[in-house]
């Protein structure tokens, strides 16, 4: 990088992946900031500058200090170790040294008394809930929010039948029965990973669940669905509105169906002499809406909201992109799965036709589908923009 490069990025100031320091400080705030963008996807430090942007400047000798000290921080005040890079910058004001913090190939980590940071927009905050701190675990791939038991589940929540029929279909085979071969009954849902201790993983729930039970087992595990009036979400008047709740499968069929009847309205205005289409083919609807139900994030309490404006629909995922994933990626068919296990058995629980062709096939079928990854809000938006307003109800 040279002065030209390093004043652009200063100028841009301080936010989630960039951070000023006039000075170091003290060892246990540095590796804090260290943990925070190790923590969340990396950035870089700047030393020598001000938090207004004004570059203050070290020696030749406070730069090289600066860098084997902070290689040291992140050695022996990381957990686990830590491996960082420094570069000085010589400018007209003074040496500018940037510690590249890469995002942490094992995650999560903590400081040297067991504390967890992530960034905070250009600050750092404390990981103090429970739940943030499992996603963390999660995003390193060390814990999994499907495989983890609800506790207030039994056995009486599964559907038995529904998996003997998923069973036979997929491995060709009839599954121990579960009255005379109880043990190996038992003992062939926990190696699926969706039962454990007798009861129910969130992944046997949302495949196998009874659809009466599930609301209050898992009841942030559901579709908000809404068809408003314009196109701000502050609107009070809607056409249609529907919470969706059940397994994969019964959210995947619910949602089409309000996604078809929002089709059919639009279709039916069409002048009586035009050939009935739809909008939006469905294939569209298809991928965005099995792509929300299998790679949320299941840690995180909310609901996935779909969205009908005038002149878009939105389909908003709890949880960021899985594994480092980007837009970009997305876009020409990248996949990586946050649920491995949803994802392995949703072709065959789920009835929709776009097995293996993803978000390709949806952008052949659609061209103007946006994505947003809003990591701080912990969000993924998908955004299908409509080629004029739809009608009014």
């Amino acid at each position: 990088m040279e002065e030209f490069e390093l004043r652009s990025q200063i100028l841009l100031g301080e936010d989630s992946t960039r951070q000023f320091k006039r000075e170091p400080s003290d060892g246990a705030k540095m590796a804090g900031e260290i943990i925070a963008f190790a923590n969340s996807g990396g950035g870089r430090i700047f030393v020598g500058v001000g938090k207004d942007g004004t570059i203050a400047g070290l020696t030749g000798e406070q730069a090289e200090k600066v860098g084997e000290e902070m290689a040291k921080l992140a050695w022996d005040s990381v957990r686990p170790p830590f491996s960082i890079l420094s570069r000085s910058i010589p400018t007209t004001e003074g040496i500018v040294v940037i510690i590249e913090v890469p995002d942490g190939p094992s995650k999560p980590y903590c400081d040297n008394k067991g504390v967890y940071w992530v960034k905070n927009g250009p600050d750092k905050r404390k990981v103090q809930s429970p739940e943030e701190l499992a996603r963390l675990f999660q995003s390193g791939e060390k814990l999994y929010a499907e495989t983890q038991v609800v506790a207030a589940s039994t056995l009486e929540d599964f559907d038995h039948g529904r998996f003997e029929r998923f069973y036979e279909a997929k491995y060709s085979e009839t599954p121990p029965n579960r009255y005379e071969e109880r043990e190996d009954y038992r003992r062939t849902l926990e190696n699926l990973e969706l039962v454990d201790s007798g009861r129910v993983t969130v992944a046997g729930l949302l495949l196998f669940g009874d659809r009466r039970r599930l609301p209050v087992l898992l009841p942030e595990v559901k579709i908000d669905a809404m068809w408003f009036k314009g196109i701000e979400r502050a609107s009070s008047e809607w056409y249609d509105r529907l919470t969706i709740t059940g397994t994969l499968a019964e959210q995947f069929d619910d949602g089409m169906g309000f996604l078809k009847r929002w089709n059919a309205q639009v279709q039916g205005q069409r002048s009586f002499n035009q050939a009935g289409a739809p909008e939006i083919p469905e294939a569209v609807f298809e991928e965005l809406l099995v792509n929300a139900l299998i790679h949320r994030d299941y840690f995180i309490k909310d609901s996935i909201k779909l969205f009908i404006f005038d002149d878009r629909i939105e389909i908003r995922s709890p949880g960021k992109l899985p594994n480092s994933l980007t837009v970009d990626q997305i876009r020409r068919g990248v996949r990586r799965s946050r649920n491995v296990l949803l994802a392995s058995f949703a072709p065959d629980v789920i009835n929709f036709r776009g097995v293996g062709s993803g978000i390709v096939r949806a952008l052949k079928a659609w061209h103007s589908i946006s994505w947003l990854n809003d990591t701080e809000g912990e969000e993924v938006v998908a955004t299908i923009r409509l080629n004029r307003s739809a009608p009014t109800a």
